[in-house]
């Protein structure tokens, strides 16, 4: 029988990853918007936004992987 509170656990790390992912997305759809209005300098300096949630984004998938147990033992 399959444990209630892990398939909880479990849909909950998806919907963080996918949050992550959606934060980076956006921030770097904001720099795009700059960029194209000619304001490359802002640009680049907001692209330091989207590194804080993709590092999130990667320890949560390194987690997910684990728990799928992808890693050779």
């Amino acid at each position: 029988m399959a444990d209630p509170h892990a398939a909880s656990s479990k849909q909950k790390l998806v919907r963080r990853i996918v949050e992550h992912l959606e934060a980076a997305a956006s921030a770097a759809r904001a720099a795009q918007t700059h960029a194209e209005a000619g304001d490359a300098d802002q640009a680049l300096a907001m692209l330091g936004n989207v590194e804080p949630p993709l590092y999130e984004a990667t320890t949560l998938l390194n987690a997910a992987s684990i728990l799928r147990d992808n890693h050779a033992r």
